[in-house]
């Protein structure tokens, strides 16, 4: 009977350090996934706040081209076009319709948002600066 009891505590001290095992796992699982989420909005916030010092006279866009953020840059004239830059704020495309200079991303970019917008533009949209770019 002794031997019994021995052995059932045995069995859930092994479970009890399993579930430990487990649960730190999916910790360590949760705070690399927690991580990785913040460097790419951290990455995100860093080429927003570089590209309003080059656009605060004009209008940023937010779109998606092949499942990824890219930001599109115009600065506020007639003919001027745009700029695509990729999260990391490098160029991967120009959009310059007025003087034939289209690369094949600007009629492949997707769900595009105004994100910063300056007041009284040429394009007639209301100012908007929804991430509080300065």
């Amino acid at each position: 009977m002794q031997q019994k009891v021995t052995c059932a505590r045995q069995i859930i001290k092994l479970n009890s350090m399993k579930s430990k095992f487990i649960l730190f796992g999916c910790l360590i699982l949760g705070f690399s996934a927690l991580s990785i989420s913040c460097k790419k909005n951290n990455q995100k916030d860093a080429t927003l706040n570089e590209l309003y010092k080059l656009y605060k006279d004009g209008k940023i866009e937010e779109c998606r081209y092949k499942g990824k953020t890219v930001f599109s840059g115009s600065i506020n004239a007639f003919d001027a076009g745009s700029t695509i830059y990729d999260i990391n704020g490098d160029i991967i495309g120009n959009c310059n319709y007025a003087w034939g200079g289209v690369d094949a991303i600007c009629n492949q970019l997707n769900s595009c948002q105004t994100v910063y917008c300056i007041k009284d533009n040429i394009w007639g949209q209301p100012a908007k600066n929804k991430y509080h770019l300065k």
